[in-house]
């Protein structure tokens, strides 16, 4: 962030502060008065450029609840080097990332963990990153901003039903992403590849807003998300939060559920909107068991070009990361419904006793592309999202 926009946040919530969070409080400040120095100098030498720039293309959005494999996905797509995508470094300090790419860089390498702390996949600044972080950067209105008073959240929280975003806080998101994406575009000059969990439930609005933007959303088995997702929101509130966490488990869980219920209600109304070319729909099981023929299928349906080029790219990444599968249950076996929350997600993605209602291609019937990328990933702990 910068600093008035810090600032802001933390009068917001009272300076509600742990003492034990003192250091990480001024230290964060310190770089975002260095954020706000910067973003001066590149906006004097770059925003008429970026106000002038369109998109090259229209960008390919990955879109599911957090940890349904949206990361892993996002990863595979951007093993197309025709593509770009934010990386971290370029989603958190998006107020300079053009001005002080060549300086900074090394520096945010030495900042940022080696494993993300909630599932211990590897992690740099070039890494791909959720542009929702951007978003918290620039100031916009994502829930994301709820993470740093983890226990003003169940007070407080910002709704992830979009439609229920007042239309002054649309449009401020709206814009902030904009500028985001065309400054990705100054400096890659590539279609671009963005993948967020909240935006699952903007999939109609970010179709408006950018004209033929096309969309991958991808699920997983509730029981399995809602106990990935405790750990997630419990490692990011840990780490990255002003707070020592001190909700219990049945709250989180109740927060985990109704989030699933506001992030789907919109996903469900905004989906017919969108043509069957713009949504393909897959599976984080599927995606394991036959990644070739799932991802093959998806740009087949979304009429992407490029799979072609990319399948060598995602052979040697499953050869070189077999060792990040997810423990999963068996494949027949009946998936909990672990709230009436999750219901509708469970009937429509295939999770229940009923059809699945995909705006995709069934589940692949040959394992011939499968087979030539090689063994499939050993099943360990979890580690990919």
């Amino acid at each position: 962030m910068r600093l008035g926009s810090y600032v802001r946040l933390l009068f917001r919530h009272r300076l509600r502060i742990h003492p034990l969070k003192y250091p990480m409080t001024g230290l964060v400040g310190a770089c975002t008065a260095t954020n706000s120095i910067l973003a001066l100098g590149q906006r004097a030498l770059y925003d008429r450029r970026i106000g002038q720039t369109d998109l090259v293309a229209p960008p390919l959005f990955i879109v599911g609840h957090w940890r349904s494999g949206t990361t892993l996905l996002h990863e595979l797509i951007s093993l197309d080097s025709r593509r770009a995508f934010p990386s971290n470094f370029d989603a958190f300090v998006p107020h300079h990332m053009l001005l002080s790419r060549y300086g900074l860089q090394w520096l945010m390498d030495l900042l940022l963990p080696a494993r993300r702390p909630m599932d211990n996949m590897a992690l740099a600044a070039h890494s791909p990153q959720e542009d929702d972080f951007a978003l918290v950067s620039l100031g916009a209105p994502t829930p994301y901003l709820d993470i740093a008073f983890p226990n003003d959240r169940f007070r407080e929280r910002m709704t992830f039903d979009f439609d229920q975003v007042p239309a002054g806080e649309q449009e401020r998101l709206r814009l902030a992403l904009g500028y985001f994406l065309r400054t990705l575009t100054v400096r890659y000059r590539k279609p671009l590849v963005l993948k967020s969990p909240p935006h699952t439930a903007r999939i109609g609005y970010l179709a408006r807003w950018f004209p033929g933007a096309k969309f991958i959303h991808i699920s997983r088995r509730p029981d399995a998300l809602v106990e990935s997702t405790k750990r997630l929101w419990w490692a990011l509130d840990c780490t990255q939060g002003y707070q020592l966490p001190r909700y219990s488990e049945e709250r989180l869980e109740s927060f985990i559920h109704e989030s699933c219920g506001e992030l789907y209600s919109a996903y469900f109304r905004q989906r017919p909107t969108l043509a069957p070319n713009q949504l393909a729909e897959m599976q984080f099981e599927q995606l394991l068991a036959n990644p070739a023929d799932t991802l093959a299928e998806a740009f087949e349906q979304l009429e992407l070009d490029g799979w072609d080029r990319l399948f060598p790219a995602v052979r040697s990444y499953f050869e070189r990361n077999g060792h990040h599968r997810p423990a999963t249950r068996t494949a027949n076996s009946i998936p909990e419904i672990p709230h009436p929350q999750w219901a509708p997600y469970a009937e429509a993605f295939g999770y229940s006793n009923g059809e699945p209602r995909h705006r995709s291609a069934a589940v692949p019937r040959s394992n011939s592309r499968t087979a030539r990328l090689g063994p499939a990933p050993k099943q360990t702990s979890e580690t990919c999202q």
